[in-house]
């Protein structure tokens, strides 16, 4: 899975201090891809379907191989997954070669793709980008709308996909989606059970339900031991706050519509948490407190399972606490197949197309990894529900900001973090930064 700096929605740094490369390294960029045909390894199989059930095109020509360069963020276990992904359709079509070059998001890829744009000998075919930064690529001209390309693939429509919206700017689809790198809630079960037995019997845990559980702990007599809630990442939780209350940072991808008012809602729950003394205390390790049975539950994500699965205790995966029960709303950027602004032939759209459509086709291979596939056929099925997932997205309703300073904002939270809550600053302060800080860095881009 992705390491904590790329964790897919997380770790992102603002871009403004990176994008000022040399001209040296944009010319540097050029060894790193290629989308000319070369003379065929092997011919293609004779009796090969046109691409598939699910493909409505036909590949490049027999005799002829069709080579695509693939740049992707995926610098952890999910690169080695991906591999093996990418080199399996490579064996199952002769007639297309892909290329997968593992990048870092916001040192590397996130950097090269607005240079190379346009520029067929050094733009990738594909890429996999956060939903997140869809806006901020279509402005610099990285990116084009995939429709063309994804359509004429039956399994590529949008209607195949959970929360297609994440992927459209400005009424157009830039992308088809993998997966949803989600927050979701790490419950330790043996202390549900111990302070209150049944509170998971919906799958849900809301915050008067959090609080309930708090009154039990002191009741207890456990309450300098054993906390509510650990937090691994402040920016993802207090995102998924603003989310679960109706907030966003913008309407258009463009205009910050976030309020101070806004701000104030959603740091309210964790600073009432911790005044009730149920909040990690300050500089806690969250998942080192949850490992040790100091916390009932720890917000992390999909990415954390790797660090959950050996504890010694009972655990479960759920949607982030809640606001309404009925409507669990969960941070979820989709990670997103996009095609990097430039000229395509008719081959290398087939070509992409087809490695696309047999992605979604073999998502199965890439859940098994502990993703929250977005293809509908394969997260609906059966063998996706006895995965541990299943039990986030059978309940979650995915939901991100597309904002095109995503990068700012999400900076500035993560700045001003858990100050609020320790009462480090006065809440009215803390709101009042955070907006005005987005306001002059946006102002000045």
């Amino acid at each position: 899975m992705l390491t904590k700096r790329e964790r897919g929605m997380v770790m992102k740094r603002s871009l403004k201090s990176v994008i000022a490369l040399s001209a040296a390294s944009v010319l540097a960029i050029g060894s790193l891809s290629g989308c000319a045909a070369q003379p065929a390894a092997a011919p293609a199989e004779s009796g090969e379907s046109a691409a598939a059930a699910t493909q409505e095109a036909a590949p490049a020509a027999s005799g002829d191989v069709t080579e695509l360069t693939f740049w992707s963020l995926f610098t952890g276990d999910d690169g080695a997954t991906m591999d093996g992904i990418v080199a399996k359709f490579n064996e199952e079509h002769p007639d297309i070669h892909v290329t997968h070059m593992i990048m870092s998001a916001t040192d590397d890829l996130y950097v090269k793709l607005p240079l190379v744009a346009g520029d067929a000998k050094q733009a990738p075919d594909i890429a996999v980008i956060w939903s997140t930064y869809i806006p901020y690529f279509v402005e610099k001209g990285a990116i084009q709308p995939a429709s063309e390309i994804l359509d004429p693939f039956e399994n590529l429509k949008e209607e195949n996909f959970t929360s297609p919206e994440l992927v459209r700017y400005k009424d157009e689809r830039y992308g088809a989606m993998l997966d949803f790198p989600s927050v979701t809630l790490w419950v330790n079960t043996d202390l549900v059970e111990k302070y209150d037995p049944g509170i998971l019997e919906d799958g849900i845990i809301t915050w008067d339900e959090a609080f309930e559980i708090g009154e039990k702990i002191k009741e207890a007599g456990d309450a300098e031991n054993v906390k509510v809630l650990a937090c691994d990442w402040d920016t993802n939780d207090i995102e998924q706050s603003m989310l679960e209350n109706g907030f966003n940072y913008t309407d258009d991808g463009v205009t910050l519509k976030l309020t101070e008012d806004d701000v104030k809602k959603m740091i309210e729950p964790y600073k009432k948490l911790n005044d009730e003394g149920m909040f990690m205390p300050e500089g806690s390790d969250a998942f080192g407190m949850f490992a040790q049975g100091a916390a009932v539950f720890c917000s992390g994500g999909t990415w954390s399972l790797n660090t959950v699965k050996e504890m010694p205790f009972g655990w479960v995966e759920i949607p982030p606490i809640q606001i309404d029960p009925e409507n669990a709303i969960t941070n979820a950027v989709a990670h997103t197949f996009v095609l990097p602004t430039q000229e395509y032939t008719d081959a290398e759209k087939t070509a992409i197309g087809t490695f696309i459509s047999w992605f979604e086709d073999n998502a199965m291979m890439w859940a098994q990894a502990g993703s929250i596939v977005a293809n509908k056929a394969v997260s609906e099925s059966e063998e996706f529900k006895a995965l541990p997932q299943y039990t986030v997205s059978s309940k979650m309703k995915p939901a991100a900001p597309n904002y095109i300073y995503i990068s700012i904002a999400e900076d500035t939270i993560h700045k001003y973090g858990w100050q609020a809550v320790y009462g480090q600053m006065s809440v009215d302060d803390y709101a009042t930064a955070i907006i005005s800080e987005i306001q002059s860095q946006t102002a000045a881009q």
